[in-house]
């Protein structure tokens, strides 16, 4: 699946890829393409703001203070601005107005407000693709809607939930990744037609995903839950992160924020071609019912307890935009 860092003329070769040819409908081919680009040296991924990336670091340190924080959000004004519009949904916001960083800070504490930067730094930065614009938007809205189920599921299991948010909401980056780097053909050439790629593009999301969590340098524990959410098992025991995320994506797609439209959905403002690529392949972005089932038994979730879960999806599907 494309050259490693170890072989002879690795970096050389692709760091751009060639859609004039039979590749597009070679899935082989295609999935080594995109690998071989992703493992380039020369390969830049999507960027996050410097603020996401510090504010992790900061969130570790056990002597930080409100005016660290404060101070380090206020760097990028736009980035605070998305951050401020976050924290007024209907999952943080209480009986009165959030008017300060400092009131959201303290109302919903440290790791809520790094994974309120981290939604809104991907919103800014990653989920942006003019040629497949629809698709990253439902790629938004589908990851944001994971990543807070799966601080649900949290809830009412035993594990510790502390990136289960951050891994919801990144679990599709992959993709996100994906769809940029066949956006970039230059200004004489088109996008490959989705609907050639799709099956590709499903593929090798996950391990794309946890190629980019690397170069971001985020913590192991989240680029593991990225290449994993698919699986579950990693040799031979179930991740317990990675449970929550299969689980939380499924009831994503059950809910109607899956990557794939069914038949019955409104899918008014999205592109024709659009509808049409995704619907032409259903299994896209879905996890075996044997993976669902092994999460399961993982977290020890019940059936009852899960019913709970999507009964308070209805203040989730009413916080995304």
């Amino acid at each position: 699946m494309g050259k490693k860092k170890t072989d002879e003329g690795y970096g050389e070769g692709l760091v751009k890829l060639d859609f004039d040819d039979d590749a597009l409908l070679d899935e082989e081919e295609m999935t080594a393409r995109l690998m071989e680009r992703f493992n380039s040296p020369n390969y830049e991924p999507p960027k996050l703001p410097g603020v996401a990336t510090e504010l992790m670091a900061l969130a570790q340190n056990p002597d930080v203070t409100i005016a660290d924080i404060v101070s380090l959000l206020e760097k990028d004004t736009m980035l605070t601005g998305q951050i401020m519009k976050l924290v007024q949904s209907a999952i943080y916001s209480g009986q009165t107005e959030i008017t300060s960083l400092n009131q959201a800070l303290i109302r919903i504490g440290l790791n809520s407000l790094r994974d309120v930067v981290f939604q809104a730094s991907m919103n800014m930065r990653v989920f942006r693709a003019d040629a497949y614009a629809d698709t990253m938007n439902r790629l938004r809205r589908h990851s944001a809607f994971t990543g807070y189920v799966a601080r649900a599921i949290c809830k009412y299991t035993k594990i510790e939930g502390e990136y289960a948010f951050l891994c919801g909401l990144m679990h599709d980056i992959g993709i996100a990744a994906i769809l940029i780097a066949l956006s970039d053909t230059g200004p004489k050439k088109k996008a490959p037609d989705l609907v050639a790629i799709w099956p590709a593009i499903d593929r090798v999301h996950a391990q794309a995903g946890q190629l980019i969590a690397g170069l971001w340098e985020l913590p192991e524990t989240i680029a593991v839950v990225l290449g994993a959410h698919h699986q579950v098992m990693i040799e031979g025991t179930a991740n317990p992160l990675a449970a929550t995320v299969c689980l939380a994506e499924s009831i994503a797609h059950e809910r109607g924020f899956g990557l794939v439209p069914d038949g019955e959905e409104d899918v008014e403002g999205v592109g024709e071609i659009e509808v049409a690529c995704l619907q032409s392949h259903s299994g896209v972005d879905l996890s075996m019912d044997k993976t669902l089932e092994q999460a399961k038994e993982a977290l020890g979730i019940s059936e009852s307890q899960l019913s709970q879960v999507r009964s308070d999806c209805e203040e989730i599907e009413a916080a995304i935009v």
